[in-house]
């Protein structure tokens, strides 16, 4: 069993979304998705066997038993191989040679007008389609290829994967975690859009932002799991090593968005041992950005103009050199931090040195690390991607 969570965005050109939401879609997959985008792009996810193979006439019938989210009203599934692509490796041939009776199997379907599907069995994806007539969803399901691709999501026994997917929709995090894995949490889609905003599905918060995150796997030859939520309450932050919170997560317009328990809960995982990073916030003239999550001093965001130049301190040349060397010009900052404590770790400010770009603070056994980073758009954030990772890596450096 094997998870994959390199996200490549900007190679995007034909979206789980659109797979499971366009009735005309059936290309292979080009980028990584998490177990988690799958299982909200969903509008159904129904646990079943196969119940029988007519190698000859390239057909299956696949017995329902259990609705695990939404509710079906399918007793079984009825699924046409022969409609699907005639290519080695994706062929109906190889997916009827595959398919046994007894098998498990899990459908991930999204309905609308008609039905869109990725299936999944044994290391094995494949999409399914159905039209809803006379005959609803009971009718004979089309197949149009394997998709090799989606092993990056999931590899390995159904079972196992059935088991994942129910922990998950419970609401668990990090689930199946490697021993040893730091445990990254990122607060991301309130206000900046997810990858897909130009779709009308809403049900996805993930953001470019949290794309370039999972970007790193791995740091000191430790794993690196994520999980997001939208949520300020910050459900499970105790379970985890890292919380990153997002662009304009904290304040969006001037508007402060973290309620009392939130600012409770940021300051007791710090103090515990917990590191913090902020990616930028959005002040207004009028509404400087608070700082109620943050332990002492008097630090104050403000609004500023937009730039991408910097200086880099004595202290901040392991953070913007490793793993990525970054010069001056090569990010994108907007609202800074002004009136930060002689105590305070500065990595790099602006040029005039009255703006904070990249510091730290230390509080109890953890770390704050706040920036002015601007991660609002698949441009921005594709540049601030290796100071994305640096910070990652610095923040991995610093658990204890």
């Amino acid at each position: 069993m094997r998870f994959m969570s390199n996200l490549t965005a900007s190679l995007l050109v034909f979206c789980l979304i659109n797979l499971l939401f366009t009735p005309t879609a059936s290309a292979f997959i080009e980028r990584e998705y998490t177990i988690r985008e799958v299982l909200d792009a969903c509008t159904n996810i129904v646990f079943g066997k196969v119940k029988s193979v007519d190698k000859a006439r390239l057909r299956g019938v696949v017995t329902v038993e259990k609705d695990v989210k939404g509710k079906s009203e399918l007793k079984e599934i009825k699924m046409n191989f022969a409609t699907g692509h005639y290519k080695r490796g994706t062929s109906p041939q190889k997916l009827v040679k595959l398919l046994k009776p007894g098998m498990p199997i899990i459908v991930f379907y999204r309905q609308h007008y008609g039905i869109d599907s990725m299936c999944f069995v044994d290391d094995t994806w494949f999409q399914m389609r159905a039209h809803r007539g006379r005959y609803g969803a009971g009718g004979w399901w089309t197949f149009t290829h394997i998709d090799p691709m989606m092993s990056r999501t999931f590899a390995g026994k159904t079972k196992a994967f059935q088991k994942i997917v129910r922990d998950m929709l419970a609401g668990k995090m990090w689930v199946a975690a490697p021993k040893n894995a730091v445990k990254v949490l990122v607060l991301t889609g309130n206000s900046t859009y997810a990858t897909w905003g130009q779709t009308p599905v809403h049900t996805n918060v993930a953001t470019y932002e949290y794309h370039a995150l999972r970007s790193v796997k791995d740091i000191r030859k430790r794993a690196i799991v994520y999980e997001l939520t939208k949520k300020h309450a910050l459900p499970q932050l105790e379970n985890a090593d890292i919380l990153w919170i997002g662009y304009e997560e904290i304040s969006s317009y001037g508007r402060y968005l973290l309620p009392s328990e939130a600012e409770q809960k940021i300051k007791t995982f710090v103090k515990n041992g917990g590191i913090v990073v902020v990616a930028g916030q959005d002040s207004s003239a009028e509404k400087p950005c608070a700082i109620g999550w943050l332990q002492g001093g008097k630090l104050v965001g403000v609004e500023s103009t937009p730039t991408q130049d910097f200086v880099v301190t004595k202290d901040g040349r392991t953070l913007f050199s490793t793993p990525n060397k970054i010069e001056s010009g090569k990010i994108f900052a907007d609202d800074a931090w002004i009136r930060w404590a002689r105590d305070d770790a500065i990595f790099a400010t602006t040029k005039d040195k009255k703006e904070l770009i990249v510091g730290a603070r230390q509080y109890g056994k953890g770390l704050y690390i706040i920036t002015s980073l601007r991660n609002d758009s698949e441009y921005t954030t594709s540049v601030n991607k290796p100071i994305i990772q640096n910070i990652l890596h610095y923040a991995v450096s610093q658990l204890k």
